[in-house]
């Protein structure tokens, strides 16, 4: 029943921002994954979660090593903050907990609780992380408010359609 890739629990949005900009800045748009790594004075290990997560939205591509900034990437990064919110609403659509979040919130307002049952009843191994509900509860702060797909009120999350 899982159907849809996983947005990497631990990735930030300004973690993804900054990814982009040093590719393009500092590499012309493209760059091998360790000169990358060094280049952002981090370890491999730390720049996954925002490497699978700017994959996962299409941003870049990873081939032989090799980081390159894809044209939707590109687009992204040139767009005014109003427009990065709108891709980013598509994007986030086609991705979990995304998705399931946002159908729940349509119907309902409902709690981060709600949302891991749901992804444990559609397969998702990743909702049984350990400090899901808290993780969760930060991606879709980060992500799923800030590109309009969410809201928040108290404890509670809804859609905006």
């Amino acid at each position: 029943m899982v159907d849809l890739p996983f947005m990497p629990l631990d990735a930030r949005l300004a973690d993804v921002l900054g990814l982009l900009d040093t590719l393009i800045n500092e590499f012309n748009g493209q760059a091998d994954i360790f000169m990358l790594a060094k280049e952002t004075n981090s370890d491999i290990d730390d720049i996954m979660p925002a490497l699978n997560a700017a994959v996962y939205l299409g941003f870049v591509e990873v081939k032989d090593g090799d980081v390159k900034i894809t044209n939707a990437g590109r687009e992204f990064l040139s767009a005014r903050i109003a427009d990065r919110k709108k891709i980013l609403r598509q994007k986030l659509l086609g991705l979990e907990p995304f998705r399931t979040a946002y159908n729940l919130g349509l119907s309902k307002p409902f709690t981060i609780n709600e949302l891991v049952e749901e992804l444990n009843k559609k397969g998702y191994v990743e909702a049984r992380e350990p400090g899901i509900a808290h993780l969760l509860e930060i991606l879709l702060a980060e992500w799923g408010v800030f590109a309009g797909i969410l809201k928040k009120r108290g404890n509670e999350y809804i859609a905006i359609p």
